[in-house]
């Protein structure tokens, strides 16, 4: 059986969860450089800040509301670029719990491309959201050399004022719908990126839906070719493809229904 971890919310993943090793968490730092300084503690009685609406959009909405059984939500994803490929990520709903939360297991890339990922219990929001970005700063780790965990405060942090949310229209199974595009870029005014113009100028793009099996129809991260230095553009996008039924199964310690 494949670890899980219970959660109560894709804002609390943000901001504490592991998606891989020990020590290595979203808005955590290890042995990191360190990242913009945060503001000072609030007061204890002082009322908590009221989240952003790309927060909410993203992150407490309870995308995973319109899959009420078991099934494998599948995923085209792309990369354009050097080393250009495409593959497939499969997001496994395999139990519902009467509070309507979800046990979610990953199965992202194929082949030698494959990156494993522990299975997450309890969820509401879709958990994959956190995946697409766990696999984008560990690409920009080993490509910069520089700590994911910086990465990581950059990108939680850009969600609080630095993104936006525009309506947009997209085509499903030959069907107009009605969307949202959360967009932002993390890293437009660290200058610690100005020898890296492209992921300085990094764009990320999330398009949601309630319409859309698991409420999110594509994830993309986009950087600009850079012609001064030689460098093409790359864009790494994962759009929804289908749902599939899938047997149902218990996590540890829990009965199967």
């Amino acid at each position: 059986m494949m670890p899980n971890t219970r959660a109560t919310g894709l804002l609390a993943l943000l901001l504490a969860f592991p998606l891989t090793a020990p020590g290595i968490a979203w808005g955590q730092s290890s042995a990191a450089p360190p990242a913009p300084q945060s503001p000072a503690p609030a007061r204890a009685d002082a009322p908590p800040a009221p989240l952003s609406p790309a927060q909410i959009a993203l992150f407490e909405t309870p995308h995973l509301q319109n899959i009420d059984h078991p099934e494998t939500l599948l995923y085209h994803f792309v990369r354009q670029g050097p080393d250009g490929f495409a593959d497939q990520v499969g997001e496994q709903i395999k139990l519902i719990h009467p509070d309507g939360g979800k046990y979610v297991m990953f199965n992202f890339l194929s082949g030698p491309r494959h990156v494993f990922y522990p299975a997450l219990d309890g969820f509401h929001g879709n958990p994959l959201v956190m995946v697409f970005l766990e696999h984008d700063v560990n690409e920009m780790r080993d490509a910069t050399g520089i700590a994911a965990a910086y990465y990581r405060n950059h990108i939680r942090a850009a969600f609080i004022d630095k993104a936006s949310v525009s309506p947009v229209s997209i085509t499903l199974a030959g069907r107009t719908i009605a969307a949202r595009e959360i967009t932002l870029r993390p890293f437009t005014n660290d200058d610690r990126f100005t020898h890296l113009p492209q992921i300085r100028g990094k764009t990320y793009r999330f398009v949601v839906s309630p319409e859309v099996p698991g409420g999110v129809y594509e994830m993309a991260a986009e950087e600009a070719a850079d012609p001064a230095a030689g460098a093409p553009a790359f864009i790494e996008t994962m759009t929804f493809d289908k749902a599939e039924a899938t047997p149902a199964i218990a996590p540890a310690g829990e009965a199967k229904p």
